[in-house]
């Protein structure tokens, strides 16, 4: 996995995820914090989730040794405004630690552990961050499904073709095939 291709993944997921922010947005508070019968629950618990998991695997995949970071309180986060402030810090730091990697550094190995279940691994570098992007995408179409369904809320597509064809990539081909 090359730098360049790492940011992209990460800029993509945020991109996506703002088209996402766009419909929360059209949903009450009340309706964000609203139980679902479904995965996390609530819309407010998946956004809170993946946060949580971000603040968490950032510390182990810098490899700074520290414990991870307490799990985010899904009561802290009331609101879809203050959800969305520490999304975007969040979003931000990520971005940053991202784009400031090396080939060299993406291809380290870092030591993991999760006590709690017992896991105790080593992985390179872009092997944790793609897995964190994964995970991200895997709630984000959790989200896409309970906005429509249960809310009626129309849904963006927000493929990464889509994300190439708006930034413009001039590696991607723009012709059209009859």
């Amino acid at each position: 996995m090359t730098p360049d291709a790492l940011r992209m993944i990460y800029e993509y997921t945020y991109w996506a995820f703002e088209l996402v922010w766009d419909c929360i947005m059209q949903l009450t508070d009340s309706q964000f914090t609203e139980h679902i019968d479904y995965s996390m629950g609530s819309i407010r618990h998946h956004i809170v989730h993946m946060m949580s998991a971000t603040h968490r695997w950032l510390p182990r995949i810098q490899g700074e040794g520290r414990e991870p970071a307490p799990h985010l309180r899904f009561e802290d986060y009331a609101t879809r405004l203050v959800t969305k402030a520490r999304w975007d810090a969040l979003r931000e730091e990520v971005l940053t630690y991202v784009g400031s990697l090396s080939e060299e550094q993406l291809q380290a190995s870092v030591h993991w552990e999760i006590p709690s279940r017992g896991w105790q691994h080593e992985n390179r570098r872009w092997q944790l961050l793609l897995h964190v992007a994964n995970h991200a995408t895997d709630h984000r179409a959790q989200i896409l499904c309970i906005l429509h369904r249960h809310f009626g809320v129309a849904t963006p597509e927000q493929d990464m073709i889509l994300y190439l064809l708006e930034r413009g990539d001039p590696t991607t081909p723009l012709e059209r095939v009859p």
